[in-house]
């Protein structure tokens, strides 16, 4: 008898001999109400045991539920618009020593181009290259765009980090070739997201929207390759091409 005053289980089964029993359903009684030495008979239902979860079942539904997220996610990015594509370069240069630092200054070379090693005065960070775009969405009616990219290392607190180059005219395929440096460190890096924007200039009113692209280590395919490729090889530039997408995965993008 429990707490409650009800008897322990009282099951019903299907006798089977070539197997294991089958159970019908099972009933408890409040034995509380039967007085000693009185027979008192009970009409009860017999209820279904709820089902105890095996391991076996537990992980097909983990796999169902993860089977049902990446065709979601599949979905949308399938749902997403492709606006052109974005050649990158990512090149995590490695601070200079303070031997380094002496060799630099006095006329032996260095820099973010040298030997994969230090940044603006020797300092570490990320060397960020917009090489060029092809294919882009033409935005204007004249069946062009007049093309620039912005980049941010966010989150931004300090609304530092933002970066963008010249002005291509009247293009869709544009030739940028220009780097851009933030002083950091790998560990930082690990943290951030950098998110990459393709806008079309307008003279007196607001800039088009082409696309963009996010990478960090939250995001996906190309981008998650081409960002882990950045931070595995220290020193080492690593070109890939990204394809750029009306929306940009906000839960990646911090503001």
């Amino acid at each position: 008898m429990d707490f409650n005053g009800l008897s322990d289980p009282l099951s019903v089964c299907d006798e089977d001999k070539l197997t294991h029993n089958e159970l019908i359903g099972e009933s408890r009684v409040p034995l509380k109400r039967v007085k000693h030495d009185q027979t008192k008979h009970f009409h009860t239902c017999l209820e279904h045991r709820p089902p105890i979860p095996s391991p076996t079942a537990m992980g097909e539904a983990l796999r169902g539920i993860s089977c049902y997220l990446r065709e979601w996610e599949n979905e949308q990015l399938h749902s997403l618009e492709e606006r052109g594509r974005l050649l990158l370069s990512l090149q995590f240069l490695s601070p200079l020593s303070p031997d380094e630092k002496d060799v630099e200054g006095g006329g032996g070379g260095g820099g973010a181009g040298a030997g994969g090693a230090g940044g603006a005065g020797g300092a570490g960070g990320l060397c960020v290259g917009v090489k060029r775009c092809a294919h882009l969405a033409a935005m204007d009616v004249n069946g062009f765009s007049d093309p620039y990219v912005k980049i941010y290392l966010k989150p931004d607190i300090l609304k530092t980090s933002k970066h963008k180059t010249a002005v291509m005219k009247k293009t869709l395929n544009p030739e940028f070739n220009e780097e851009f440096f933030y002083e950091i460190s790998l560990s930082e890096l690990s943290n951030k997201t950098l998110e990459v924007t393709v806008w079309d200039y307008d003279l007196g009113r607001s800039n088009d929207f082409i696309g963009g692209v996010c990478l960090s280590c939250h995001s996906q395919g190309d981008a998650l390759r081409h960002w882990m490729d950045c931070l595995k090889n220290k020193g080492r530039r690593v070109e890939r091409w990204h394809v750029l997408t009306n929306e940009l995965p906000r839960t990646l993008c911090h503001d």
